[in-house]
């Protein structure tokens, strides 16, 4: 069973947890209501909801780029603040502008300082976190993501139904930014000694170079970059098309869009769970690998069979294998990954899901009004398992299974501790 009082006993964890959550939180309720709104004021062009998601990823993309590097030069707490202070504008700007590059501009500048805010933090978790602990943390983040999966976008549906606007939406992602940074304020955060190399004065761009040649210079490594690309490409096809699947084909409206991502998410707290469960009995390359090998054929299953409970049922289950791979990630590169590269890794780790995201929303921004959503969908799910299937006996993929790479040790001096209670 997840220990979770145990670890938000730790006073700087909790701190950071809490305030990830509550920002994630509204970012996701945020981001919902943000594509209903454009999906409306386009009249259901499905061309600018590819557009749309292109944009925030590309956005996503470059701040997580920076982000992994300055991670590794400046103290993270910092970082974190810094990108929580930057993003309060642009929230700002989105009460007084509403037409759709505005809103596409606004959007992307909050995903730029929102990639350059998760580096940081993944990479400050492990920081902190006792060693021993360090799975029930992944754990908790990967149930934690998931029940913002579940609770945001019905929120954020359920909302923009009700008010026909985002004003209300808007002032409460403000909210929780202003309160993000209060708790990290309050962070007490030494950042960990580095081996010498790793205290050299170098650039940010040699920096991202050590990291992309320490990450491919190993074959389990280059294996769950590759599986995060398929996925990544394939997902980006999936979620612009995913209200339009809804009312197109489903014939639904948005609240029930709003549900099926919620369910998604009910799946993933399950799968958050299960995975610190039966991580104990099974390395998590192994649980990487085998999740990744059946996703794909949960989504061709999605597709062939466009009814709305079994579309909901089948959410479910997808949401689970995907959040017992999500904190096997982590807890993999936790395990086997040195400080000194542990932050290049985190960016470089969501860099190979988000750029081929990225490619997945441009095809359907440039083709989503020649093409039935109903193809395009069918289209990526065998791409899916063609480019992951033939894969599961290559080399790349056969380390990973075995998790044969060797595990690391971190600085426990900067490793937090429950305070005695006075």
């Amino acid at each position: 069973m997840l220990k979770l009082p145990k670890l938000l006993q730790l006073p700087n964890f909790s701190k950071l947890y809490y305030a990830g959550l509550t920002s994630e939180l509204g970012s996701f309720i945020t981001e919902t209501a943000l594509m209903m709104l454009v999906f409306k004021l386009s009249t259901g062009d499905k061309s600018q909801l590819g557009l749309m998601r292109a944009a925030f990823l590309i956005s996503l993309t470059l701040g997580s780029l920076v982000g992994g590097p300055i991670g590794e030069k400046f103290n993270r707490r910092n970082v974190l603040l810094f990108a929580n202070v930057c993003r309060i504008p642009f929230v700002i700007s989105l009460f007084f502008f509403h037409n759709f590059y505005n809103i596409i501009i606004c959007d992307a500048l909050i995903a730029f300082f929102t990639g350059l805010y998760n580096p940081s933090r993944q990479a400050m978790i492990n920081d902190i976190v006792p060693s021993k602990d360090i799975v029930s943390a992944n754990s908790l983040f990967g149930a934690t993501v998931a029940i913002l999966h579940m609770i945001g976008p019905f929120v954020g549906a359920t909302l923009f139904a009700a008010f026909g606007g985002i004003y209300e939406i808007i002032t409460f992602d403000l909210l929780t930014y202003i309160f993000g940074i209060g708790l990290l304020l309050k962070i007490n955060y030494r950042p960990p000694q580095k081996k010498a190399h790793g205290q050299e004065k170098t650039s940010i761009l040699h920096d991202l170079k050590e990291g992309l040649r320490y990450a491919y210079k190993r074959n389990d490594l280059l294996a769950l970059l590759i599986n995060c690309a398929v996925g990544g490409f394939c997902i980006g096809i999936l979620f612009p098309l995913l209200l339009p699947f809804t009312a197109e084909v489903l014939k639904l409206k948005e609240a029930e869009y709003g549900i099926l991502l919620s369910i998604f998410g009910m799946g993933g707290i399950v799968g958050g769970f299960l995975c610190h469960k039966i991580s104990n009995k099974y390395m998590p390359g192994k649980l990487i690998v085998v999740t990744s090998a059946i996703e794909p054929f949960i989504m061709l299953t999605w597709v062939l069979v466009p009814i709305y409970w079994f579309s909901a049922a089948v959410f479910f289950i997808w949401g689970l294998f995907v959040f017992i791979r999500i904190p096997s990630q982590l807890n993999y590169v936790s395990k086997t990954v040195p400080t000194e590269y542990l932050s290049r890794t985190h960016s470089i780790l969501d860099l190979s899901f988000v750029i081929p995201n990225i490619s997945g929303g441009i095809c359907v921004a440039l083709v989503g009004n020649r093409f039935e959503t109903m193809d395009m969908l069918l289209a990526a799910s065998v791409i899916f398992i063609v480019l992951i299937i033939p894969r599961l006996m290559s080399n790349n993929m056969q380390s990973l299974y075995r998790d044969e790479a060797e595990i690391v040790t971190r600085d426990e001096s900067v490793q937090d501790t429950v305070q005695p209670h006075v």
